[in-house]
């Protein structure tokens, strides 16, 4: 099973340019069965008021869900997206806590390909440390095999009883130094590759790539 995670910054170039085509286009070249995606736009205006997670996901050949975790002008919502090759099931768009004065924050619960998935992007700002075992205990409450992936914001994120798998930096896209972007598994899975995909025409972020096999 290919997974990937990969913070998009809602398709924005380095030139600040937000180019969803771009986005789509080298999605679509990653050939991952399992793909979160972070910081996706639906209707908003700077990404020309389109549904990014749909976009990607007709480019893919994928199925996918829309997380939202906070609204972003009259209409248009922010949040995360999990693309899978097949079905997705049971699934759950889970409010993270959060403090007052910072970003709502969500994590996708699912199920596909025989596996229970939960995608997230975490907070800032001390944000992070209290929502993520919320995460992983809605995650652990589901059947096993299980998989956690998605921008966690920490370094050095305790995911018990999950495994966190090792992985590279990825982010600054330009030249990664930290290792924010993570996946993690129970032990029904094993990690057989890891890698960091090249920086990407879009996004402050490179994609990350594990992939995922029975133990």
């Amino acid at each position: 099973m290919r997974v990937i995670t990969f913070n998009v910054q809602h398709g924005r170039r380095p030139d600040g340019e937000v180019d969803v085509p771009a986005l789509a286009v080298a999605c679509a070249t990653f050939d991952a069965d399992v793909l979160a995606l972070q910081e996706v736009d639906d209707f908003v205006m700077r990404s020309g008021r389109v549904d990014i997670a749909a976009v990607v996901a007709d480019a893919c050949g994928m199925s996918w869900v829309f997380g939202p975790a906070t609204k972003l002008g009259k209409r248009g919502r922010y949040g995360n997206a999990l693309l899978v090759r097949g079905d997705i099931d049971d699934v759950e768009i889970l409010a993270l806590p959060h403090s007052p004065d910072e970003e709502p924050r969500c994590a996708i619960l699912a199920t596909a390909l025989g596996t229970s998935i939960a995608a997230m992007h975490l907070g800032i700002r001390g944000d992070a440390k209290p929502q993520l075992p919320v995460a992983v205990q809605a995650l652990c409450d589901r059947p096993s095999p299980r998989l956690l992936l998605g921008d966690l914001n920490l370094d050095r994120p305790d995911v018990a009883p999950l495994h966190l798998v090792p992985v590279p930096p990825a982010f600054p896209a330009k030249a990664p130094r930290r290792t924010i972007d993570h996946v993690a598994l129970d032990d029904a899975l094993r990690a057989t590759a890891v890698s960091v995909l090249p920086r990407q025409p879009v996004s402050d972020h490179r994609p990350l790539l594990v992939d995922v096999a029975s133990a």
